[in-house]
């Protein structure tokens, strides 16, 4: 029979883990009904981006507010208003009306950017001897999170119009996320809770924005974002102009997602046989770089490609999470790193694919751009050595 304090830790450990279903999938799983959106509500394109477009902004400018609630209420009571912020965001999208829409997606941005920062705070405070296990773990959910969001949008949408009278089909589909984060807020009744806030000197803060270490983690984090989401959001249309059919692009390009679960599944693999943070973020950059020269010189063998992106900037995503931890001194430090490195991440993250568009607008192809993201790579490269240099 597991202790009481065995037990309090599991349900801790299923709390993380949920909510982490949650903090990817409710953005990306608007993504396949832009079309239905857009034809019901009668939105050009340029104003159904800003579906996606808001809530990476909040992911930015509120990561401060996340480390502000964890260290004026404490990182259970935080998260628990993250966790309400995402219902209600998920619950207002799901009215069939333009403003509540945008209203929704950005009260998910905001809970999401406080799970963001304060979730791998919490592996920190209360797992430090299994960080870089349990943040492959938390970063695998939530990409199941997306994948099931995302896969099952289309399905329910075409399916729900037959049952329901009230609600438009990709309204029911959108309300459907709340299923993810329903279990996540009744979870946290029946987790340890620390009475106190994290006791974080306003002086912290403003200390680590002039630290080169903290600077070096914030861009590994930011150039890692940057890449994922300019290919994910391009990927398709450059296999079409190298002369995949769409069909196939769109089957390229959810191997993305698919082969992002990889690190979490032969993570203890890894780590058996390249034990040191910059050996497994060398690994991360590697199938990284490959993969984007593949792409742009070879890129008949574009599903490998895609395997091998997704695995290298995942695994590129778990060792920056990581070494917010595993780099600090303390769990105050790493609340405030995590919020300066989402704040610098996701700026980064929502001018990226904007830029690359405008590259290829210019240039009238998408060989520069790709270029662009090789030498993008490499100098992530570079950040990531110094960043996973040691631990501390």
């Amino acid at each position: 029979m597991p202790s009481q304090s065995e037990s309090r830790h599991w349900l801790l450990l299923a709390f993380i883990f949920v909510m982490a279903l949650s903090l990817r999938g409710p953005v990306v799983g608007i993504a396949p009904l832009i079309d239905l959106i857009e034809s019901d509500l009668h939105l050009s394109s340029s104003a159904s981006g800003l579906l996606t477009t808001f809530p990476i902004l909040a992911f930015a400018l509120c990561a401060p507010l996340g480390a502000f609630l964890g260290r004026r209420y404490g990182l259970e009571l935080a998260l628990l208003l993250g966790a309400v912020s995402i219902a209600i965001g998920i619950t207002l999208r799901s009215i069939d009306a333009l403003p509540n829409l945008y209203i929704g997606m950005t009260l998910i941005g905001v809970g999401i950017a406080v799970g963001n920062v304060l979730l791998p705070i919490l592996l920190k405070r209360d797992f430090p001897h299994q960080i870089l296990q349990l943040t492959a773990v938390y970063v695998l959910m939530m990409n199941l999170g997306g994948a099931f969001m995302t896969g099952f949008a289309v399905p329910i949408a075409q399916w729900a119009p037959d049952v329901f009278d009230v609600w438009r089909g990709w309204s029911v589909a959108l309300f459907s996320h709340l299923v993810f984060i329903l279990p996540a807020l009744l979870l946290w009744f029946f987790i340890p809770k620390r009475t106190t806030a994290i006791p974080l000197s306003t002086q912290a803060p403003r200390v680590l924005w002039r630290s080169p270490l903290a600077w070096i983690i914030t861009l590994f984090l930011a150039l890692d974002s940057v890449l994922n989401y300019v290919v994910n959001a391009w990927i398709p249309t450059i296999l079409v102009t190298k002369g995949f059919d769409p069909t196939t692009a769109g089957l390229y390009h959810s191997y993305l997602q698919t082969a992002g679960m990889l690190p979490a599944l032969i993570l203890p693999f890894l780590k058996h046989f390249f034990g040191s943070p910059r050996q497994l973020t060398s690994i991360a950059v590697i199938a990284t770089l490959i993969s984007l020269t593949g792409y742009a010189f070879v890129p008949t063998f574009a599903a490998l490609w895609s395997c091998l992106f997704g695995f290298g900037c995942t695994l590129g995503f778990v060792m920056g999470l990581s070494l917010i931890s595993l780099r600090t001194h303390s769990v105050q430090e790493a609340a405030a790193l995590s919020g300066m490195a989402q704040l610098v991440g996701y700026l980064f993250a929502a001018a990226g694919p904007v830029s690359i568009g405008a590259l290829h607008d210019g240039a009238q192809s998408w060989q520069l751009p790709l270029y662009v993201l090789i030498v993008i790579g490499l100098i992530w490269g570079v950040i990531g050595w110094f960043a996973s240099a040691k631990e501390t």
